[in-house]
């Protein structure tokens, strides 16, 4: 079929469908016939009816809501976009469509070039008004049907296929294919395809952030580091992100006084235990410094100081640290056109953990309660941080200067009308992506898209361990700093048996970490492409989405410019190889097996050149932890000993290791800015005679360090081995991908 043909019929398809809605006495009254019907009109889901109508199909897009483009349009307004390189197809097609109104042009070829955080905002930073246009825009050009304020009641099925989609107020869709794009996985669970709202535990796919997680660097501490002139100390954890042992009760030390507001009750549990929660929500505001362009921040109705008790032990705890507060410790805030600000979340900020809870399997009326809320919390929270003496005058100063933008959200007062839904209920299909996905240690097959963003859990919880507040379940960390990988088709489609003629592009099958990643705007825009092209397949070749032949959905894929495979060097992604103590000669130690002086953070958010994960110091409490790697020498002799760890430009470039032999003691400084493998072999701190037995060790030392110091364990290898491994005649059993 032409294109002149194919865009005649998108046309003539939408003017017929427009007509019989317009002239429809009742909305009870008319039914709508499709070839693909989307429900949700999010970022993905506009994408998704756009490349289906280009595809010459009968399209519907159902919306419950009043508007397009989910949390793109919805106050999501710098946008997380990862490596662009990463970017492809629809996607990369609108945000170009949309920065260009700024007379902008992104750099797609390139890779993102952050200052100290991660891949956020810059040149993609855009008003929500705009990016609602741009979606509406394309979304009538390509002829799409749009109801709005059609929220889903149920479907009917036959046998595993879904032939009729019914609204609340009557409206009754049928299709040959359906396309769930909404945040909360709301028509899959409809049509009674298996899920989960549970953080899985990291027992089940042995992972390592999943479940109950407590990180270091966010467990409550005094002492935290002054920011640079870019609010992040170094290392890159902004002064949004500072955690205090805060008093709990309403009495300070006096736990039969009750927990303060803001706070949840419960048990902390264990690291790493499944259990239930989703990441806490908030609204990303869209607020001006435009006095013409101003709607003031009114407080709500139910306005109550007490409410914001636990903020203002936060500001004391601050103070006594030195702080120099603004309003970056309340809410990371990303520079818009026009004098507007994206504002985020923070310790304590937008974020209202446990209210989100409920959302996922809400009625659309609960639902606009718990919005309206987490709203009034944030509109409280800005009035106090405006108006409270207890609040730094700086401070106050600072949050007095904003307010909602008259042109933004014009129905809503200025108040976004999306709430940020950052996880909701998740498919369990045939492929569950975990965490070894994300961070490269398998690769999914089909690929439909890649994801690119590190691992990024809001906190689930605000409870009490250990006798003081302590954010649970928050990790903000990379992904080993392996690039963009793979998702796979079978990630976007039901068990077969459950349903043969459903795609679930947001809702996705994928475990509560992984989907942390994996949730970004983009990315989830390109995985709505990629269904709406194989449900066209599906239509063409009338077979279940489960039998659609991946190398022509590839093919096409392909033609529309979606980037399906990450290449570094000409070759195709492999999965990183984790190299083993028993892989190499000698004597290796993993960082597990160390003797640790201080608390050290256990992480894998770099490349191990030994095992998965490594230790490192938070970059703290400078000259008081050590690390001892004590060997069992089976034979008295000259061994070379070699330091692995992971490097990066914020590590320190002289650690201090101090080598005890039967020589005696050695110090050496190590440059861990530097890679330790070179020519694939790690870089030796000399050749050490030991005795037989374990009179020998090695100490790494934060003393004196100027970054964080970081261990991933020692290996001691016999002389005359070591000498053949850099000659080239023995293999040294590193991983190519180590570091």
């Amino acid at each position: 079929m032409s294109e002149l043909l194919i865009h005649l019929r998108r046309q003539f398809t939408a003017l017929l469908l427009t007509v019989t809605v317009a002239l429809a006495f009742s909305p009870s009254l008319f039914a709508i016939d499709a070839d693909v019907c989307v429900y949700g009109g999010t970022s993905g889901g506009v994408v998704a009816a756009v490349q289906a109508a280009r595809l010459g199909k009968r399209v519907v897009l159902v919306e419950p809501g009043q508007h397009l483009g989910g949390m793109t349009s919805g106050g999501l307004s710098a946008v997380d976009i990862g490596d662009p390189r990463s970017i492809g197809g629809i996607a990369r097609e609108y945000f170009t469509r949309l920065v260009a109104t700024y007379d902008k042009k992104l750099n797609w070829d390139q890779p993102f070039k952050g200052k100290g955080g991660p891949a956020t905002g810059g040149a993609y930073s855009i008003e929500p008004h705009v990016a609602e246009r741009v979606f509406d825009q394309m979304a009538a050009e390509s002829g799409v049907v749009i109801l709005r304020g059609a929220r889903l009641k149920s479907v009917q099925k036959q046998a595993a296929r879904i032939v009729e989609l019914l609204t609340e107020d009557g409206r009754h869709v049928t299709a040959k294919m359906f396309i769930d794009a909404t945040y909360e996985g709301d028509l899959m669970a409809a049509a009674e395809v298996s899920y989960t709202l549970m953080r899985e535990g990291n027992a089940k796919y042995g992972e390592q952030y999943n479940g109950i997680h407590y990180t270091q660097k966010y467990e409550p501490r005094a002492g935290h580091q002054q920011p640079g002139t870019n609010g992040r100390v170094p290392g890159g954890q902004g002064v949004w992100d500072r955690d205090f042992p805060l008093d709990p009760y309403v009495v300070k030390g006096n736990p039969d006084s009750g927990l303060l507001p803001l706070l949840n009750d419960g048990d902390p549990g264990q690291q790493g235990e499944p259990a239930p929660g989703v990441m806490a929500y908030c609204f990303r505001l869209c607020l001006t410094t435009d006095k013409a362009n101003m709607i003031p921040v009114a407080p709500p109705a139910n306005y109550d100081p007490a409410r914001y008790e636990l903020v203002a032990r936060f500001i004391e705890a601050c103070i006594a640290n030195g702080d120099d507060m603004d309003l970056r410790w309340f809410s990371k805030h990303d520079p818009l056109p026009n004098e507007k600000w994206d504002f985020n979340t923070a310790t304590f900020g937008g974020n209202l953990p446990g209210a989100s809870w409920e959302w996922p399997e809400a009625s659309y009326d609960r639902r606009i309660q718990i919005a309206k809320d987490i709203e009034d919390y944030h509109r409280g929270l800005l009035h106090f941080l405006a108006t409270d003496d207890r609040v730094p005058p700086k401070v106050r100063d600072d949050v007095k200067r904003f307010g909602l933008p008259q042109d933004e959200f014009t129905d809503t007062g200025g108040w976004p009308h999306q709430l940020y839904i950052r996880e909701g209920r998740r498919m369990i299909s045939d492929l569950v992506l975990t965490e070894h996905h994300t961070f490269g240690r398998k690769v999914a097959a089909n690929s439909i898209g890649l994801g690119s963003y590190g691992t990024d859990v809001h906190e689930i919880r605000r409870i009490v361990k250990n006798g003081v507040v302590t954010r649970e379940g928050k990790v903000a960390g990379g992904r080993g700093g392996f690039g963009p990988y793979q998702i796979g088709y079978s990630a976007i489609i039901p068990r077969q048996s459950e349903c043969e003629n459903l795609f679930v592009t947001f809702a996705l099958s994928a475990s509560h970490t992984a989907f942390a990643s994996i949730r970004m705007e983009p990315v989830l825009m390109m995985t709505s492409q990629s269904a709406a092209t194989a449900a066209c397949q599906a239509i063409d070749e009338n077979v279940a989405v489960q039998d659609v032949s991946y190398d022509r959905l590839r093919d096409q894929l392909i033609a529309d410019g979606q980037v399906l495979q990450w290449r570094t060097d000409g070759a195709d992604v492999t999965p990183r190889t984790i190299t083993h103590v028993n892989d190499l000669a000698g004597i290796a130690i993993d960082d597990d097996s160390a003797i640790y002086v201080g608390d050290w953070t256990k992480s894998s958010g770099q490349p191990s050149p030994i095992g998965a994960s490594y230790h490192h110091d938070a970059n703290s409490e400078r000259g008081y932890k050590t690390a001892k790697f004590i060997p069992d020498i089976p034979t008295s002799g000259e061994y070379e000993v070699r330091l692995l760890y992971t490097f990066h430009e914020n590590r320190s470039s002289k650690t201090m290791v101090t080598i005890h032999s039967a020589d005696g003691d050695k110090v050496v400084s190590v440059n861990q800015r530097k890679p330790v493998l070179k020519n694939g072999i790690p870089q030796a701190l000399g050749v050490f005679r030991f005795t037989q037995g374990t009179s020998g060790h090695v100490l790494i030392s934060n003393q004196g360090a100027d970054g964080y110091v970081a261990v991933d364990g020692v290996q001691f290898v016999p002389l005359e081995i070591a000498k053949e491994e850099r000659s080239g005649q023995r293999k040294t059993g590193y991983a190519t991908s180590a570091r």
